[in-house]
C-alpha cells in the first residue's frame, strides 16, 4: 500500500503552522522573505490569517498527526468566479509517492466546496508555476488543471511561468465579463 493511500486531507489550523513552516522551508527554502520580518515571522504572519479567513483554505495532507504537505488557496476579494492556489508543496523525503497528486485533488474539491457553501460560484482554480518545472506540472495535471498560457518575466527578468487552470463549474461567465 503507498504512502498516498494512508493519509487525510484536512483543513489546516493555527497549531500546523510550525510543520507547514518546515515544509515550506524544506521545500521551498526560506523564500517567504519581506519586509523587515524573519521567514517564520512572515509565515506564521500569513498563514494564521489564512487558517481562519473565510475566503481562503489552507488544507494539509496528514499522516497520523504529521504533516507531510499543505496547499493555500485564495479567493480575495471574492471575485468574477476565479481563485488562486497560492502555494503547494510536499515534504522532500515524502515526494514522489502520491502525495502531491491526491493532497491537490482533494484540496480543489474542498476549498470550492467551501466557496459555494458561503454562496460563492467558482468557475476556475489556476495558479502559476516555473515553465521549467515539469515535475509540478505534471501533479497539477493529474488533478485536472491544464496549461492556459505562459507569462514570460513574472517574477522578474528571466523568469517565464506557466498559468495552469482547472474549470469546476461549467457556469459561462457574467456577461460583462465575456469577450466581445
Amino acid at each position: 500500500m503507498k504512502i498516498a493511500d494512508n493519509i487525510k486531507i484536512k483543513i489546516a489550523n493555527k497549531q500546523d503552522i510550525p510543520a507547514i513552516t518546515w515544509v515550506l522551508e524544506d521545500t521551498l527554502g526560506k523564500d517567504f522573505i519581506y519586509g523587515e520580518k524573519s521567514f517564520e515571522e512572515n509565515v506564521e504572519y500569513s498563514f494564521s490569517k489564512s487558517v481562519s479567513h473565510k475566503n481562503e483554505g489552507v488544507y494539509v495532507a496528514k499522516q497520523g498527526e504529521e504533516i507531510l504537505g499543505f496547499a493555500w488557496f485564495m479567493n480575495h476579494p471574492p471575485n468574477n468566479g476565479t481563485a488562486i492556489l497560492e502555494m503547494f508543496a510536499v515534504r522532500k523525503d515524502m515526494q514522489r509517492q502520491g502525495i502531491g497528486s491526491r493532497l491537490i485533488a482533494e484540496a480543489s474539491d474542498l476549498f470550492v466546496k467551501s466557496q459555494k457553501q458561503q454562496g460563492i460560484n467558482l468557475r476556475t482554480l489556476y495558479l502559476t508555476t516555473n515553465l521549467s518545472n515539469k515535475s509540478a506540472q505534471t501533479i497539477y495535471g493529474r488533478a485536472g488543471y491544464k496549461i492556459a498560457g505562459e507569462i514570460e518575466g513574472f517574477v522578474g527578468d528571466g523568469n517565464t511561468e506557466v498559468i495552469m487552470i482547472k474549470k469546476v463549474n461549467d457556469t459561462l461567465c457574467p456577461e460583462r465579463y465575456r469577450t466581445k
